[in-house]
This record gives structure tokens, sequence and C-alpha cells, in this order.
């Protein structure tokens, strides 16, 4: 039968996942997933990086809120690294990016963004 894209992005997941290799590189993992798919998906991501070497690209910004690394790319270059408060405390690409998508995930809400 005919996959949405989402059902084939978990199907390709669940089938890396279970290959049970040592390095794990996930490019956009939670792009054309559902808000409750993506929370647990990153849940086991997280689960797996005590074990395994997880590399993942995301331009949502809190999906690697907690990566021991993030890699900011402006231009296709290397902009800046560090952790997610190291980068926010420099000010520079990350926290520009970082502070736009909490914008706009506030306003998506209906909050307010001071």
């Amino acid at each position: 039968g005919n996959l949405s894209g989402g059902q084939r992005q978990r199907l390709a997941l669940a089938r890396a996942i279970l290959h049970d290799t040592p390095v794990y590189i996930f490019d956009e993992a939670t792009s054309c997933i559902d808000i409750e798919s993506e929370e647990t998906i990153l849940a086991l991501i997280h689960e797996m990086t005590k074990t395994k070497t997880v590399v993942m690209t995301s331009h949502r910004l809190a999906n690697v809120e907690n990566a021991d690394r993030i890699y900011a790319m402006e231009n296709g270059n290397i902009a800046e690294s560090g952790t997610h408060s190291a980068l926010l405390k420099n000010g520079g690409v990350y926290a520009k990016l970082w502070e736009r998508q909490q914008e706009l995930e506030n306003y998506g809400k209906g909050g307010v963004y001071a």
C-alpha cells in the first residue's frame, strides 16, 4: 500500500534502530512526523546516545538542545560549536536562530514573546 511521508520516516527509523550499529546518522529524523511521534522518537534517540554515537541534523533547534556538541552552520560552513547553553551565551548565529524559533513557536501557540 501507499505510506505517508511520516509513515515512511518511522519505518526507516525502525529499520535503522534494529540494525544495531555503533554509529547512527539521522538527517532531519522528525521532519515529516506529528508532534507526539516526534517526542517519542527524540526520547528514543536520546536513550540511544547513552551507548551509541549519534549524529543528527535538524532545522528545529529544540531537537538538538540536549546534544553534547552542536555545530551551527551558516552559508555551508561551521559558524560555531558548543553546548546549547554555551552557544546561547555566545550570542552568535545559533542564539539568533534559537530566538527566532522560540518567537515563532510562541506565536503559533498564541503566546506573546517579549
